[in-house]
């Protein structure tokens, strides 16, 4: 992969992180979905900085669960294999 190429996909998951982060922030009023919403978003930093694997199943399931945008650029960014 070129260099500009990693960098447009840095760029993404970085985006992704920030919306789920004000996302689980927003929410932080409703208990019960925190729950699922940090460990998503602790997850999404983890994509982000290349310590976990980005997969399709995280990328909906953030998509449902945590902001639609943030799933979306997550799906975007590309499978990690």
């Amino acid at each position: 992969m070129s260099k500009n190429s990693n960098d447009n996909k840095d760029s993404l998951r970085l985006a992704a992180f920030v919306l789920s982060l004000i996302s689980t922030i927003v929410a932080g009023f409703l208990i019960i979905p925190l729950a699922w919403m940090i460990p998503m978003t602790v997850r999404s930093w983890g994509i982000y900085k290349g310590t976990k694997k980005n997969t399709v199943a995280f990328g909906v399931c953030a998509l449902l669960f945590l902001n639609t945008i943030s799933g979306i650029l997550l799906l975007i960014s590309g499978e990690d294999k």
